[in-house]
């Protein structure tokens, strides 16, 4: 199965690193076992307020196995400066077809992330709306 899995297209995203969560979505483009695209997220991190983070990502997927990695970051909203260090995702392919792994910035903080591919009518598109904000 994961072999023919082709995960261009839109994806629910949701992280928990323990003193926080990131939620929003990725939209991604595979050509082979190459991925780019986008995450773009609110992330949340207790006793602080909001911001909104957008990042460009490059990967492989083989087999069953995805890893992505950020490499440039963009602050979309925030009410302070913010000096975000950029992440990397490791992940699996599930039998239902959602995406679970981990993820490490540049400074070693780590998380869990679940991925769930959007419905068709809304896997292709690239707007800035939904950022996951409660």
């Amino acid at each position: 199965m994961a072999e023919d899995f082709d995960i261009t297209g839109r994806w629910k995203f949701r992280e928990d690193f323990g003193f926080g969560t990131d939620s929003g979505y990725a939209q991604l483009i595979q050509k082979g076992v190459l991925i780019n695209g986008i995450f773009q997220f609110a992330e949340q991190i207790e006793g602080e307020e909001t911001f909104i983070v957008k990042q460009e990502v490059s990967g492989r997927l083989e087999g069953n196995k995805i890893s992505l990695k950020a490499h440039s970051c963009e602050i979309l909203f925030s009410e302070d400066d913010i000096v975000y260090e950029l992440d990397a995702w490791e992940g699996e392919i599930m039998q239902d077809g959602r995406i679970e792994g981990s993820s490490k910035d540049s400074e070693g903080t780590g998380g869990a992330f679940k991925m769930e591919r959007e419905s068709y009518e809304t896997s292709n598109l690239t707007d800035t709306r939904f950022v996951g904000l409660n």
